[in-house]
């Protein structure tokens, strides 16, 4: 990779990224975040439910840098049994600017929300050919599992609850981390 990437209107190294500002997402934002997404995700339907979900999501997270906005993350809060889990919706970072460690930022941000909202656990889905989400979040510590796994983790009612909420499709990969407490 190289150690500078142009795009457009300024350069950014990976000493900027101590600069990023990983923030709350205001309804300011909307116009950037669906331009970013029709970027990232072309014309498939992720770049419409990407969008679709930035308006319904409970929290939204930007990482933004010098005005721009890079990167974001979409986040929910399902209660399965008296106990709360996070759920990561869509995670996407400018394709000019991925492998800096922007997703990264953003994950752990939205970790931090869901300790404080004190979650037991963080889910998230990709689809099985989506090698950089899969190393991502496999460097954060989070498991691929098998449907079958999460029927084992929750049961099976409340897996097939959380399966639903999460738009769980037949092959897609499934992520889970527990949040601990120490």
């Amino acid at each position: 990779m190289a150690e500078n990437l142009k795009n457009g209107d300024f350069y950014l190294c990976q000493s900027d990224i101590k600069e990023l500002l990983v923030r709350e997402s205001s309804k300011d934002d909307y116009e950037k975040i669906k331009s970013l997404a029709t970027k990232v995700f072309k014309a498939r339907p992720d770049s419409h439910w990407a969008v679709v979900g930035f308006k319904r999501a409970q929290k939204t997270y930007v990482a933004e840098l010098r005005g721009k906005i890079l990167g974001a993350v979409e986040l929910e809060i399902i209660k399965l049994d008296s106990k709360r889990h996070g759920h990561i919706g869509y995670i996407f970072v400018d394709p000019d600017y991925q492998g800096m460690g922007i997703g990264k930022k953003l994950i752990q941000k939205a970790e931090e929300y869901f300790a404080k909202k004190n979650c037991v656990s963080v889910w998230a889905l990709t689809d099985r050919e989506n090698y950089k989400a899969r190393k991502l979040f496999a460097g954060l510590g989070y498991k691929e599992l098998k449907k079958d796994h999460v029927y084992d983790i929750l049961g099976e009612t409340a897996g097939k609850i959380l399966l639903r909420r999460m738009i769980y499709w037949e092959g897609d990969i499934i992520l889970h981390k527990p949040l601990s407490y120490d």
